[in-house]
């Protein structure tokens, strides 16, 4: 009995010590394994999560040739990287003000194509012609099925994302073939006798043959089309009576634009004309004013015979000269605003009067007014009322205008002071120096006796003040 005693115990002991040993090497071997895995993780944090690149990821676009609606880029990357992305919508808004980013025939968004699908991978190269910003990372989003739906022109970014780690420098490419924006109205002009007016427009897009005309005078709401037909007479009017016109272009997709002239029948069958010429304009972006040169006794643009305040932007040429061309009673802007007397300077930067809320000079943005003097637009060139119908009204087609910065000089003729009107709530919807005969802030009603735009609002109707 004793012997079975003594047996039973030395087995316990043995069990019990092969307990310990096997817990012992479990966690020796746990610990090494989490040493290795952090190791792992360790050296992997440190190694930059590499870019995505032409030797990397492949790109089809649904199309190349122009829609009107949003595109699939499909991705197929040779990584097991997840594909973070971001679309820059923003910069097709910018190159309504800046320079068009040149064409990339290589790009995927090239329209010169005639297959239905895109095989090749767009060029990293683009970069050079593209401006690439700063993008938080925090804003990419991850991609999901290896497809990005596209739904306006754009550039999109691309970064890997490993660890929780992204890649430091973004792939990017741009597309440039969905069409959401209107044919672009240059130029209209009018033909007066004692009872008509003939309109005739011109407007420019990437097909014009598609292009459709419609016109109505602003006495009625409804639009008489001429289809591809770019003119059309008015008849049975008026006699010396001012009539305003809208003119309305829109391309296959539907997508339109506007734009408003104004014409005055006469018994001599002529419209008034204005005599023009050429001036010089210098526009100092540091100091935020425009100088206005004639020719001096040797013919040379170096005489100054006006000044204006004016405010400019971010997107202002800072440099170079340009001609001026096109003229436009009102005038769309970006940002659903509309100006008064815009003349253009290069591309889509221009002379204009403050920005307006609707096309009635009782709807000016009177924050806007007060900062005249500042750099307040996104890149053209405001003024008020005066200074912009002045160079609407004088400058001939073909007249110079140079950008500089200097703050330090205004200009021969100084820096001209504008007031401030925020603070009057009576008459701050009106550009004080509008010679319009219903501003109230030269003694008139304060009321629009023949607005631009139909509107149901009463708040900018025939009969109502301006609103505060």
């Amino acid at each position: 009995m004793e012997i079975d005693e003594i047996r039973k115990k030395r087995s316990k002991k043995k069990k019990k010590f092969n307990r310990r040993k096997i817990i012992r090497i479990s966690i020796f071997f746990g610990i090494l394994i989490a040493i290795i895995i952090g190791i792992f993780l360790l050296i992997n944090s440190m190694i930059p999560v590499k870019n995505v690149e032409d030797s990397n990821i492949s790109i089809k676009l649904s199309t190349t040739k122009e829609t009107g609606k949003s595109i699939i880029a499909n991705l197929d990357s040779k990584t097991n990287h997840d594909i973070f992305y971001f679309i820059d919508y923003s910069a097709g808004e910018e190159d309504y003000y800046e320079e068009e980013i040149k064409d990339n025939k290589e790009s995927l968004a090239s329209n010169n194509t005639t297959n239905s699908t895109v095989t090749e991978t767009p060029s990293n190269s683009v970069k050079n012609e593209i401006s690439i910003k700063q993008i938080k990372n925090s804003d990419y989003k991850k991609v999901n099925n290896s497809k990005i739906e596209i739904e306006n022109n754009g550039i999109v970014y691309l970064k890997y994302k490993r660890f929780n780690k992204f890649s430091e420098k973004p792939y990017v490419f741009e597309v440039s073939n969905i069409d959401k924006t209107g044919p672009e109205i240059t130029e209209l002009t009018t033909d007066s006798t004692y009872s008509s007016i003939t309109v005739t427009a011109n407007a420019v897009d990437e097909n014009p043959e598609g292009i459709q005309y419609s016109f109505r005078l602003s006495t009625s709401s409804t639009y008489i089309s001429t289809g591809s037909v770019n003119s059309y007479t008015f008849k049975d009017l008026e006699k010396d009576e001012t009539y305003i016109i809208y003119v309305k272009a829109s391309d296959k997709f539907g997508n339109e634009s506007e734009a408003v002239t104004e014409a005055i029948t006469s018994i001599e069958a002529e419209n008034e004309v204005v005599e023009q010429k050429v001036y010089h304009f210098e526009v100092n972006l540091g100091a935020n004013t425009v100088t206005v040169y004639d020719q001096d006794e040797n013919g040379e643009y170096k005489k100054p015979v006006k000044a204006f305040i004016c405010s400019t932007g971010k997107a202002t040429p800072k440099s170079g000269t340009y001609k001026i061309s096109n003229k436009y009673r009102w005038r769309s802007l970006f940002g659903n605003v509309y100006g008064q007397y815009a003349v253009r300077i290069t591309g889509n930067i221009l002379f204009h009067s403050v920005p307006y809320e609707k096309m009635y000079p009782n709807t000016l943005e009177y924050e806007e007014y007060d900062k005249l003097g500042t750099s307040a637009s996104m890149g053209c060139i405001r003024l008020c009322v005066r200074d912009a119908k002045w160079i609407y009204d004088n400058a001939k087609s073909g007249s110079t205008v140079k950008f500089y910065s200097d703050s330090s000089n205004p200009g021969p003729l100084g820096k001209p002071t504008s007031q401030k009107i925020s603070s009057n709530k009576a008459n701050r919807n009106w550009d004080p120096t509008d010679p319009d005969t219903h501003n109230p802030w030269l003694g008139g009603d304060g009321k629009v006796s023949k607005p631009v735009i139909e509107d149901d609002d009463d708040d900018y109707s025939n009969t109502t003040t301006s609103k505060p």
